[in-house]
């Protein structure tokens, strides 16, 4: 085995487990199932230059598989600067139309149809570049607005990724004059590969504890720190937001506040040294919660969920005391909005599908 082989299969391995991992979390961001679908697709556009002689199904089912790559990566740079519901019917109908693009360019490649070819060749080239810009600009977007954190973010993801597409580039145009260079260049994209996913989890992880933006109804006008966007207000965290978003998150998960059966707006905001309208403010823009009693309920029914599993023979209603719920009725109204099922029918579920011995391994998951 070359020593690009086994890069190659490094790489497809890093996108693989990449996958699994980020289809293992429980609560999964559209930028993560995007970046899932990306992982696997871009794994199956690694092996399909050596496949060699395979079977026409087998080559068929990869050429399928490797088509959600730059597409989709723009998708995943829309959730991520954008939050969950900044990817449309629209925007995934454009990822659609340049898969089926791809499909039909290798279509007319393997039946030798080169004026066919030069077409598609020429439409696929002009729609990815294009998408490969837009997903650069979209860390551009309300650059005026953002707090230093997230700048931060922004810029290493346009060195990352604007490093990876010029480095492909400008090696696939050195490969294209001088043949003798294409390992070499083999060995840059997987390199470009292997960064993007790995950054890109690195990205994730940060947004999950800074979810961005919230996007709201837009209000009379609009107001300093956000701005229009198709008729909707995208309200932007400031840092007062971010700071008092972590002391909230330090008091639910840290002293387990949300076990409070009463546990009010007036009271979480005492607990972190602040009032009422910033309290809600940070919660809305710099958790990404619609409201209070929405986040209050997610940490409920996440600890209900754990104990469900761990403490098979206590009741639900035990349990949902434990959680801070003042009756059984709302517990499980609450539970079946969340989890889409009663907390009895969901314990029963998940221990005979044996779901539930992963959750408790994973209880931050």
């Amino acid at each position: 085995m070359t020593a690009v082989e086994g890069m190659t299969w490094g790489v497809v391995g890093l996108a693989m487990v990449s996958v699994l991992a980020l289809l293992g979390w429980r609560r999964k961001t559209d930028a993560e199932l995007l970046f899932a679908v990306f992982c696997g697709s871009m794994a199956m556009a690694m092996l399909r230059p050596g496949m060699g002689e395979v079977p026409v199904v087998i080559t068929a089912l990869v050429t399928l598989g490797a088509c959600a790559t730059c597409n989709v990566y723009w998708l995943v740079a829309r959730a991520l600067f954008r939050g969950d519901g900044g990817v449309g019917r629209v925007h995934l109908a454009a990822a659609a139309g340049i898969a089926a693009l791809i499909v039909l360019y290798r279509a007319a490649e393997a039946a030798g149809a080169s004026g066919s070819m030069s077409v598609l060749g020429d439409l696929l080239t002009l729609a990815s570049s294009t998408v490969l810009v837009l997903a650069f600009i979209e860390a551009l977007r309300g650059w005026a607005t953002l707090p230093p954190g997230e700048r931060r973010v922004r810029v290493a993801f346009m060195v990352v990724y604007g490093g990876c597409l010029v480095g492909g580039t400008v090696s696939g145009a050195i490969a294209h004059a001088n043949p003798e260079w294409a390992p070499m260049h083999r060995f840059v994209v997987l390199s470009c590969a292997s960064a993007i996913v790995v950054f890109t989890h690195i990205v994730l992880r940060f947004r999950r504890r800074q979810p961005w933006p919230v996007v709201a109804e837009a209000a009379t006008g609009v107001e300093a720190g956000t701005h229009a966007d198709a008729g909707r207000e995208l309200r932007l965290p400031s840092d007062e937001d971010l700071t008092l978003a972590a002391a909230i998150r330090d008091a639910l998960e840290r002293r387990a506040l949300y076990r409070e059966p009463e546990l009010k707006v007036a009271d979480l905001a005492a607990a972190v040294g602040s009032v009422e309208h910033k309290v809600s403010r940070a919660i809305t823009h710099g958790l990404g919660e619609r409201n209070f009693n929405q986040l209050v309920n997610r940490y409920r029914i996440e600890h209900a969920c754990r104990l469900l599993l761990a403490h098979p023979s206590r009741s639900v209603l035990e349990i949902s005391g434990e959680c801070g719920f003042a009756s059984l009725g709302p517990f499980n109204r609450a539970f079946k909005a969340a989890m889409g099922c009663v907390p009895s029918a969901w314990r029963q579920s998940q221990r005979s599908s044996g779901e539930g011995e992963r959750l408790l391994a994973n209880p931050t998951n």
